[in-house]
Protein backbone atom coordinates (compact mmCIF):
# COMPACT_ATOMS: atom_id res chain seq x y z
CA UNK A 1 0.00 0.00 0.00
CA UNK A 2 1.28 3.31 -0.71
CA UNK A 3 1.45 5.71 2.66
CA UNK A 4 2.86 8.75 3.02
CA UNK A 5 3.96 9.98 7.01
CA UNK A 6 1.22 12.26 8.64
CA UNK A 7 2.77 13.22 11.63
CA UNK A 8 6.07 11.94 13.44
CA UNK A 9 5.76 12.52 17.94
CA UNK A 10 8.86 11.44 19.88
CA UNK A 11 7.83 9.52 22.36
CA UNK A 12 11.04 9.47 24.45
CA UNK A 13 13.81 6.60 25.42
CA UNK A 14 15.30 6.93 21.61
CA UNK A 15 11.23 5.79 20.42
CA UNK A 16 9.16 7.92 17.33
CA UNK A 17 5.66 7.49 16.76
CA UNK A 18 5.37 7.40 12.49
CA UNK A 19 1.57 8.00 11.62
CA UNK A 20 0.94 7.43 8.01
CA UNK A 21 -2.34 8.01 5.70
CA UNK A 22 -2.86 5.85 2.61
CA UNK A 23 -2.05 7.76 -0.57
CA UNK A 24 -3.77 5.22 -3.09
CA UNK A 25 -7.23 4.34 -1.44
CA UNK A 26 -9.71 5.88 1.13
CA UNK A 27 -9.11 4.18 4.15
CA UNK A 28 -6.83 1.80 6.02
CA UNK A 29 -7.85 -2.11 5.84
CA UNK A 30 -9.29 -2.94 9.33
CA UNK A 31 -6.47 -4.06 11.69
CA UNK A 32 -6.24 -6.70 14.39
CA UNK A 33 -4.93 -6.50 18.35
CA UNK A 34 -1.47 -7.86 17.82
CA UNK A 35 -1.13 -7.48 13.81
CA UNK A 36 1.96 -6.23 12.06
CA UNK A 37 2.94 -4.44 8.71
CA UNK A 38 6.12 -4.37 6.89
CA UNK A 39 7.37 -0.89 5.96
CA UNK A 40 9.36 -0.77 2.53
CA UNK A 41 12.45 1.94 4.50
CA UNK A 42 14.41 2.13 1.25
CA UNK A 43 14.27 -0.36 -2.06
CA UNK A 44 15.44 -4.23 -1.00
CA UNK A 45 15.30 -3.12 2.89
CA UNK A 46 12.00 -3.70 4.46
CA UNK A 47 11.25 -3.77 8.20
CA UNK A 48 8.57 -5.57 10.91
CA UNK A 49 6.83 -2.76 13.41
CA UNK A 50 3.39 -3.82 15.21
CA UNK A 51 0.68 -1.10 14.45
CA UNK A 52 -0.25 0.65 17.48
CA UNK A 53 -2.94 3.41 16.42
CA UNK A 54 -5.90 4.40 18.88
CA UNK A 55 -8.89 3.00 17.31
CA UNK A 56 -11.13 5.48 15.71
CA UNK A 57 -7.72 7.00 14.40
CA UNK A 58 -8.01 6.72 10.97
CA UNK A 59 -4.39 6.29 10.24
CA UNK A 60 -2.03 3.96 10.76
CA UNK A 61 1.27 4.01 13.56
CA UNK A 62 4.15 2.30 13.73
CA UNK A 63 7.07 2.80 16.73
CA UNK A 64 10.09 2.63 15.97
CA UNK A 65 13.43 2.69 18.19
CA UNK A 66 16.73 4.37 17.02
CA UNK A 67 19.12 0.97 16.69
CA UNK A 68 22.45 2.70 16.37
CA UNK A 69 23.90 -0.71 15.76
CA UNK A 70 21.36 -1.89 13.52
CA UNK A 71 21.44 -2.28 9.77
CA UNK A 72 20.16 1.39 9.01
CA UNK A 73 16.21 1.08 8.91
CA UNK A 74 15.59 2.84 12.43
CA UNK A 75 17.98 5.18 11.81
CA UNK A 76 17.01 6.06 8.16
CA UNK A 77 13.60 6.71 9.65
CA UNK A 78 15.30 8.27 12.22
CA UNK A 79 17.36 10.84 10.62
CA UNK A 80 15.70 10.74 7.30
CA UNK A 81 12.27 10.33 7.52
CA UNK A 82 9.87 13.54 6.99
CA UNK A 83 6.54 14.49 6.88
CA UNK A 84 4.57 13.86 3.43
CA UNK A 85 7.86 11.03 2.55
CA UNK A 86 5.72 8.34 0.98
CA UNK A 87 6.72 4.77 1.54
CA UNK A 88 5.15 1.52 0.89
CA UNK A 89 3.56 -1.07 3.51
CA UNK A 90 2.08 -4.45 3.51
CA UNK A 91 -1.48 -5.27 4.59
CA UNK A 92 -1.52 -6.05 8.25
CA UNK A 93 -0.18 -9.52 9.59
CA UNK A 94 -2.12 -10.84 11.95
CA UNK A 95 0.55 -13.04 13.96
CA UNK A 96 0.30 -12.33 17.44
CA UNK A 97 -3.32 -12.64 18.22
CA UNK A 98 -5.13 -11.93 21.42
CA UNK A 99 -7.49 -14.73 23.21
CA UNK A 100 -10.82 -12.85 23.41
CA UNK A 101 -12.84 -13.07 26.32
CA UNK A 102 -10.72 -14.05 28.98
CA UNK A 103 -11.50 -12.90 32.41
CA UNK A 104 -7.96 -11.71 32.79
CA UNK A 105 -4.58 -10.72 31.33
CA UNK A 106 -1.54 -9.67 31.98
CA UNK A 107 0.57 -8.21 29.42
CA UNK A 108 4.67 -8.07 30.12
CA UNK A 109 6.62 -5.78 27.74
CA UNK A 110 10.25 -5.03 27.31
CA UNK A 111 10.88 -1.64 25.90
CA UNK A 112 9.51 -1.16 22.59
CA UNK A 113 7.99 -4.53 23.04
CA UNK A 114 5.06 -2.03 24.46
CA UNK A 115 4.06 -1.33 20.86
CA UNK A 116 2.04 -4.70 20.05
CA UNK A 117 1.10 -4.82 23.74
CA UNK A 118 -0.71 -0.90 23.01
CA UNK A 119 -2.93 -2.49 20.70
CA UNK A 120 -4.19 -5.02 23.00
CA UNK A 121 -5.02 -2.36 26.13
CA UNK A 122 -7.17 -0.38 23.57
CA UNK A 123 -8.84 -3.43 22.22
CA UNK A 124 -10.21 -4.48 25.63
CA UNK A 125 -11.12 -1.14 27.04
CA UNK A 126 -14.66 -1.45 28.29
CA UNK A 127 -14.51 -5.03 28.40
CA UNK A 128 -15.49 -6.94 32.00
CA UNK A 129 -12.21 -8.07 32.74
CA UNK A 130 -8.66 -7.78 34.88
CA UNK A 131 -5.85 -6.13 33.18
CA UNK A 132 -1.76 -6.00 34.29
CA UNK A 133 0.88 -4.78 32.20
CA UNK A 134 4.45 -5.32 33.48
CA UNK A 135 6.43 -2.59 31.79
CA UNK A 136 10.05 -3.02 31.60
CA UNK A 137 12.63 0.28 30.49
CA UNK A 138 16.21 0.85 30.50
CA UNK A 139 16.83 4.73 29.42
CA UNK A 140 16.70 6.73 32.66
CA UNK A 141 13.87 7.77 33.61
CA UNK A 142 12.59 7.83 29.79
CA UNK A 143 9.14 5.83 29.91
CA UNK A 144 7.75 5.66 26.49
CA UNK A 145 3.86 5.67 26.30
CA UNK A 146 3.46 6.07 29.79
CA UNK A 147 0.51 8.51 29.99
CA UNK A 148 -0.93 6.39 27.31
CA UNK A 149 -0.23 3.39 28.84
CA UNK A 150 -1.32 4.60 32.78
CA UNK A 151 -4.27 5.93 31.09
CA UNK A 152 -5.33 2.50 29.40
CA UNK A 153 -4.77 0.36 32.46
CA UNK A 154 -5.47 1.19 36.09
CA UNK A 155 -2.45 -1.66 37.04
CA UNK A 156 0.33 -0.61 35.74
CA UNK A 157 3.74 -1.79 37.12
CA UNK A 158 6.99 0.24 35.56
CA UNK A 159 10.45 -1.59 36.04
CA UNK A 160 13.30 0.47 35.68
CA UNK A 161 16.10 -1.60 35.68
CA UNK A 162 18.43 1.35 36.26
CA UNK A 163 16.76 2.09 39.08
CA UNK A 164 14.69 -1.29 39.87
CA UNK A 165 17.57 -3.45 39.19
CA UNK A 166 17.72 -7.19 37.80
CA UNK A 167 13.56 -7.83 37.48
CA UNK A 168 12.09 -11.13 39.12
CA UNK A 169 9.90 -12.29 36.70
CA UNK A 170 9.18 -15.72 39.21
CA UNK A 171 7.53 -13.07 41.66
CA UNK A 172 5.64 -11.19 39.53
CA UNK A 173 4.47 -14.56 37.08
CA UNK A 174 3.09 -15.96 40.81
CA UNK A 175 0.45 -12.74 40.67
CA UNK A 176 -0.45 -13.44 37.26
CA UNK A 177 -1.54 -17.56 37.76
CA UNK A 178 -4.62 -18.30 35.24
CA UNK A 179 -4.10 -15.17 33.38
CA UNK A 180 -3.88 -15.05 29.76
CA UNK A 181 -0.21 -14.21 29.61
CA UNK A 182 1.28 -11.89 26.45
CA UNK A 183 4.93 -11.24 26.41
CA UNK A 184 7.14 -9.03 23.54
CA UNK A 185 10.82 -7.94 23.93
CA UNK A 186 13.69 -8.65 22.86
CA UNK A 187 14.67 -12.01 22.55
CA UNK A 188 16.72 -12.39 26.15
CA UNK A 189 13.92 -10.70 27.64
CA UNK A 190 11.55 -13.08 26.28
CA UNK A 191 13.35 -15.73 27.17
CA UNK A 192 13.64 -14.24 30.59
CA UNK A 193 10.15 -14.30 30.79
CA UNK A 194 9.85 -18.04 29.72
CA UNK A 195 12.13 -19.63 31.33
CA UNK A 196 10.57 -18.31 34.53
CA UNK A 197 7.12 -18.96 33.24
CA UNK A 198 8.71 -22.64 32.93
CA UNK A 199 9.76 -23.13 36.06
CA UNK A 200 7.07 -22.01 37.86
CA UNK A 201 4.71 -24.00 35.51
CA UNK A 202 2.82 -21.81 34.40
CA UNK A 203 0.40 -22.42 31.57
CA UNK A 204 1.96 -21.38 27.99
CA UNK A 205 2.32 -17.58 27.53
CA UNK A 206 2.18 -15.90 24.19
CA UNK A 207 5.28 -14.39 22.96
CA UNK A 208 6.39 -12.35 20.36
CA UNK A 209 10.14 -11.61 19.24
CA UNK A 210 11.78 -10.24 16.19
CA UNK A 211 15.35 -10.79 17.16
CA UNK A 212 17.07 -14.05 16.51
CA UNK A 213 19.47 -15.74 18.57
CA UNK A 214 21.83 -16.62 16.04
CA UNK A 215 24.68 -14.37 16.91
CA UNK A 216 27.06 -12.37 15.25
CA UNK A 217 30.49 -13.62 14.47
CA UNK A 218 31.08 -16.91 13.91
CA UNK A 219 27.67 -18.10 12.11
CA UNK A 220 28.68 -21.12 10.56
CA UNK A 221 30.87 -23.05 7.89
CA UNK A 222 31.52 -21.43 4.76
CA UNK A 223 29.77 -22.79 1.93
CA UNK A 224 29.54 -21.61 -2.11
CA UNK A 225 26.29 -20.35 -3.52
CA UNK A 226 25.40 -20.98 -7.28
CA UNK A 227 23.38 -18.50 -9.14
CA UNK A 228 22.68 -20.29 -12.55
CA UNK A 229 20.37 -17.31 -14.26
CA UNK A 230 23.72 -14.71 -13.41
CA UNK A 231 26.27 -17.43 -13.40
CA UNK A 232 28.09 -16.07 -10.30
CA UNK A 233 29.46 -18.19 -7.88
CA UNK A 234 29.58 -16.73 -4.39
CA UNK A 235 31.69 -17.40 -1.62
CA UNK A 236 29.83 -17.46 2.18
CA UNK A 237 32.18 -16.72 4.87
CA UNK A 238 32.02 -18.21 8.64
CA UNK A 239 31.59 -14.58 9.58
CA UNK A 240 28.95 -13.29 7.41
CA UNK A 241 25.23 -14.18 6.27
CA UNK A 242 24.33 -15.28 2.91
CA UNK A 243 21.94 -12.40 2.68
CA UNK A 244 24.77 -9.56 3.29
CA UNK A 245 26.55 -11.59 0.30
CA UNK A 246 23.82 -11.69 -1.84
CA UNK A 247 22.80 -8.28 -1.57
CA UNK A 248 26.47 -7.11 -1.78
CA UNK A 249 26.36 -9.21 -5.59
CA UNK A 250 22.95 -7.02 -6.70
CA UNK A 251 20.39 -9.62 -5.88
CA UNK A 252 17.46 -7.83 -5.99
CA UNK A 253 15.94 -9.12 -2.82
CA UNK A 254 13.38 -7.98 -0.31
CA UNK A 255 14.09 -8.38 3.47
CA UNK A 256 13.02 -7.25 6.95
CA UNK A 257 13.94 -8.56 10.34
CA UNK A 258 17.17 -10.20 9.36
CA UNK A 259 15.96 -12.87 12.23
CA UNK A 260 14.43 -15.98 10.08
CA UNK A 261 10.69 -14.71 11.35
CA UNK A 262 9.49 -12.79 8.64
CA UNK A 263 10.01 -14.54 5.54
CA UNK A 264 10.76 -11.62 3.01
CA UNK A 265 14.14 -12.96 1.78
CA UNK A 266 13.06 -16.57 1.38
CA UNK A 267 14.46 -18.04 -1.72
CA UNK A 268 14.27 -21.35 -3.91
CA UNK A 269 17.16 -24.35 -3.75
CA UNK A 270 17.33 -26.03 -6.43
CA UNK A 271 19.96 -28.15 -5.24
CA UNK A 272 22.52 -28.56 -2.13
CA UNK A 273 21.83 -28.95 1.87
CA UNK A 274 20.07 -26.38 4.10
CA UNK A 275 21.37 -25.76 7.70
CA UNK A 276 18.24 -24.12 8.79
CA UNK A 277 17.64 -21.83 11.80
CA UNK A 278 14.13 -20.02 10.47
CA UNK A 279 11.19 -19.85 12.65
CA UNK A 280 8.78 -19.20 9.81
CA UNK A 281 9.10 -22.59 7.66
CA UNK A 282 7.06 -25.34 7.56
CA UNK A 283 9.01 -28.57 7.17
CA UNK A 284 7.19 -29.24 3.90
CA UNK A 285 8.62 -25.66 2.65
CA UNK A 286 12.18 -26.42 4.29
CA UNK A 287 12.57 -29.21 1.33
CA UNK A 288 12.92 -26.73 -1.41
CA UNK A 289 13.45 -23.21 0.21
CA UNK A 290 15.25 -21.35 2.59
CA UNK A 291 15.70 -17.98 4.36
CA UNK A 292 19.37 -16.59 4.26
CA UNK A 293 19.21 -14.24 6.44
CA UNK A 294 19.90 -17.01 9.17
CA UNK A 295 20.07 -20.50 7.42
CA UNK A 296 23.16 -21.55 5.91
CA UNK A 297 24.16 -24.06 3.22
CA UNK A 298 26.61 -27.12 3.70
CA UNK A 299 29.34 -26.88 0.85
CA UNK A 300 27.40 -26.18 -2.49
CA UNK A 301 23.73 -25.00 -2.57
CA UNK A 302 22.30 -23.42 -5.89
CA UNK A 303 19.61 -21.01 -5.71
CA UNK A 304 16.88 -19.70 -8.20
CA UNK A 305 17.62 -15.89 -8.14
CA UNK A 306 16.65 -12.98 -10.14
Amino acid sequence: MKVSVDQIVDEGGGIRSFYFRPEDRSRFPPTSPGAHTLLRVTKGMMRQYSLCAAPGDRRYRLAIRLDPAGRGGSRFMHESARVGDVFYLSYPQPDFPLEPDRPSYSFFAGGVGITPILSFLYALQGQACRIRLCYFVRAGDAVPFEQEVRALCPQVEIFNSALNGRANFEGLLRGSQGDAIYCCGSARFVAGVQEAADALGTAAIQVESFVSGVKAGHLGEPFVVDLPRSRHILHVPSDRSMLDVLLEDGVDIDYACEAGVCRSCIVDVIEGEIIHRDQCLTEEERRTVMTPCVSRGRGRIVINSL
